[in-house]
């Protein structure tokens, strides 16, 4: 999954969590600006670990509190981890 989709994937997956249109999340504001709170962002990580087949803590939507930022994370994470 390329940093695109991921993205993508990120922005449906917050509008549906905040029941809000896709169009109305920005990838460049922070999560909690964009009304995202703890048991909403342990459910995102989770639509994401099954997603992208990979483990996530909640320190990694502080360490990049973006969609822009967390995708590029993602995406490096998924690259560089160990084949199966």
């Amino acid at each position: 999954m390329t940093r695109e989709q991921i993205s993508d994937f990120c922005v449906t997956a917050l509008a549906n969590i905040l029941r809000i249109s896709t169009d109305r999340v920005d990838t460049g504001t922070k999560f909690n600006r964009l009304g995202l709170d703890s048991a909403m962002l342990v459910y995102l990580m989770m639509e994401l670990e099954e997603k992208l087949d990979i483990e996530m803590s909640t320190d990694d939507f502080y360490d990049h509190p973006t969609v822009e930022a967390l995708s590029r994370f993602l995406a490096d994470k998924r690259a560089i981890r160990p084949a199966a």
